[in-house]
């Protein structure tokens, strides 16, 4: 079935980049430089042919390749987190689809110790870099990835929610917030977006300045498990920028913790993924436009959708008592 409502025309202007945490064989042909000091994946090795497989490019920047401790291995392989540039729009999509499908081809794989993590530009969502917007941005977000906490660890399928690089967003963090929203130094709002740790949302980043100043802070997605399932990261991929729409939307929010009705209605994976996708409006009535959906994403929702419920019954059935 076709997704009948609107694209998301905002949400293609958002800035975004990706890190897939895989496994490659010995003889892939990618050169992997040090953690934080990838080096540019230009060529491969074709798994079945053994024939050199050219890796795709975006407007001229190429993906990097560095090692991850995290991640374990088995005989003739090495970690390789594949890090991209900075991506928008369809074809940065579309440029995420065609990578995919070289590491596929150079015959990487993933197990529980990969996760998938998505970082967004702030000020892309926004539209400002003031403080005090930034503040009130993650305040929301962290409150509404809270709230749909199972649906996010039910689309991956798997125990994510275990990992203690991806946990749940603990009950300090609303307090940390609201800290945050009410004081007028940058230096102290930063200081207690870093107290918020790495778990599902990572906001230690949010205030970042680069060497001369310029801002350029960004939330990352943790929350994903490691996959090189191109239906599954479409997903992952249209919730993170849905969110993101959303936060900045969003004008009357709640409290940190779920009210009765969304307790209701996030009771297993597979009802909170349905109240996820009304959230967005990608299903329901309320919205006209599919938020943080845009070109392939937009196309491919019905099978990006199917892929998650199925994802979401099989959490249900391996974590039914997850704490979230």
């Amino acid at each position: 079935m076709k997704l009948k409502k609107c694209q998301d025309y905002l949400a293609s202007q958002i800035r975004w980049g990706i890190e897939l945490e895989t496994r490659i064989p010995n003889t892939a042909g990618v050169q992997v430089g040090n953690y934080h000091g990838g080096h540019a994946v230009h060529v491969g090795i074709h798994a079945d042919t053994t024939l050199p497989l050219n890796a795709p490019t975006f407007q001229g920047s190429r993906w990097k390749a560095e090692r991850d401790g995290s991640i374990r291995c088995d005989a003739g392989q090495m970690p390789c987190e594949f890090v991209s540039p900075i991506l928008h729009g369809n074809e940065g999509v579309e440029n995420l689809l065609r990578f995919v499908d070289f590491i596929h081809a150079v015959g990487a794989t993933v197990n529980d110790s990969c996760g998938c993590h998505i970082t967004v530009g702030i000020e892309s969502v926004i539209g400002t870099d003031d403080p005090r917007a930034v503040s009130e941005f993650i305040r929301k977000l962290a409150h509404i990835s809270r709230w749909h906490a199972r649906s996010l660890y039910g689309q991956t399928g798997a125990g994510r929610h275990l990992n203690h690089y991806s946990h749940p967003l603990l009950e300090d963090t609303g307090s940390k917030m609201r800290r945050l929203v009410t004081t007028e130094e940058e230096r102290v709002k930063a200081e207690c977006a870093e107290q918020c740790g790495r778990g599902m949302v990572n906001f230690r980043k949010a205030f970042k300045r680069d060497a001369d100043g310029r801002y350029v802070g960004v939330v990352e997605f943790r929350v994903f498990a490691g996959t090189l399932n191109a239906k599954k990261i479409l997903h992952h991929l249209g919730t993170v920028l849905g969110l993101c729409r959303r936060a900045n939307e969003v004008r009357v929010l709640g409290g940190f913790t779920k009210n009765k009705a969304q307790i209701k209605r996030t009771a297993t994976a597979v009802s909170a993924l349905r109240y996820l996708h009304d959230y967005l409006g990608w299903a329901g009535s309320k919205r006209p436009v599919a938020l943080g959906l845009f070109g392939p994403l937009h196309a491919e929702f019905s099978t990006m959708r199917k892929e998650a419920q199925r994802l979401c019954k099989r959490f249900d059935e391996r974590y039914p008592d997850a704490s979230l």
